[in-house]
């Protein structure tokens, strides 16, 4: 069996993509590294914390059923 050496990025998916990148950001201290759309319309945002690798990436997808 291997063991996991590295983790890229973990996803969220949001009903509200700026409420939740403002609480990772203003609450938690992460820096967003990057934000596009997606071919399918999927906003993504991508955040992390200063000392790390590994990324959260927030999606919100406008077509979809809210999350519960």
């Amino acid at each position: 069996m291997s063991i996991a050496k590295k983790l890229l990025h973990t996803r969220y998916r949001v009903n509200d993509l700026e409420r939740t990148v403002k609480f990772y950001r203003d609450v938690l201290g992460l820096q967003e590294v990057r934000r596009h759309k997606s071919p399918r319309g999927s906003e993504l945002a991508f955040l992390k914390a200063p000392e790390s690798e590994e990324l959260i990436e927030i999606c919100y997808y406008p077509g979809s059923e809210p999350v519960k």
